[in-house]
């Protein structure tokens, strides 16, 4: 069985094209941070369009939206769709807000293994508060033990492993956004984070979620506004996600 696991996961990192479910945050009734009728689910929707893009013109990746346009969409249906869609990577794009005005910059984050902090709990319960929707209470699995029915122990087990292995990829794949981000950083020490956001715990496939910047912050105002620096930020983080498949293909052609 773990020879059968083992297995599933090379394949799934196999240097192919690779599949990204692009999540544009909120939209819909739920418009996510709003500051002088500027609304974040049109901000994340426009980079995230041009993310999609880029991604369509590199023969190396595979690329759809969970939503198109102004729609309202549950965490829970776009942790699904990634699912059904078999996507082998997920990343979910939002704007941040803070009290504070000077507080500004790029976050990243994927799910917490360890305690999160303070700072990164509240934005966590914030959004999925706002997103959730009632259907989160049904779990979304692996395709793998989908696949291979097993006791219940056994399954425990080995949907830790697989757990253990998303998570380190979803933090491989937060640093190399990281890396690649050229735009403004609330810190250089903290930019990538853990927190237990649900849009990050539910795919199966290695996940992360960027902030792009506050839009409480009068210079990140200005940058998520621009439609050249919405370009800027979509093409930073189609570089991040090269580097991360690059990373996953040296290491499937490894001895």
């Amino acid at each position: 069985m773990l020879t059968l696991l083992f297995s599933s996961l090379l394949a799934f990192a196999s240097p192919r094209p690779l599949f990204v479910m692009v999540d544009p945050g909120h939209g819909g009734r739920d418009h996510g941070t709003v500051k002088n009728g500027t609304r974040e689910a049109d901000i994340t929707l426009a980079v995230s369009a041009k993310l999609a893009g880029l991604l369509r013109q590199d023969p190396r990746f595979r690329v759809e939206l969970t939503r198109q346009s102004d729609e309202s969409l549950s965490l829970f249906r776009r942790a699904r769709l990634t699912k059904d869609k078999r996507a082998a990577l997920f990343l979910s794009i939002h704007v941040n807000s803070s009290p504070d005005r000077k507080a500004r910059g790029a976050e990243f984050y994927f799910q917490n293994e360890l305690p999160p902090d303070q700072e990164s709990m509240f934005l966590a319960h914030k959004e999925n508060v706002t997103e959730t929707g009632d259907e989160s209470a049904q779990p979304v699995t692996y395709d793998f033990l989908d696949q291979h029915p097993m006791p219940g122990e056994v399954a425990a087990i080995v949907g830790d492993l697989l757990d253990d292995d998303r998570i380190l990829k979803s933090s491989e794949l937060s640093r190399d956004l990281k890396q690649n981000w050229h735009g403004s950083r609330k810190s250089q020490s903290n930019s990538v984070r853990q927190a237990p956001f649900y849009v990050l715990s539910q795919p199966r496939s290695p996940s992360a979620l960027v902030e792009l910047g506050f839009l409480t912050n009068d210079e990140d105002f200005h940058e998520l506004t621009n439609p050249q620096m919405q370009a800027k930020m979509a093409e930073d983080l189609y570089h991040g996600l090269l580097k991360y498949k690059e990373s996953m293909d040296k290491r499937t052609q490894s001895p």
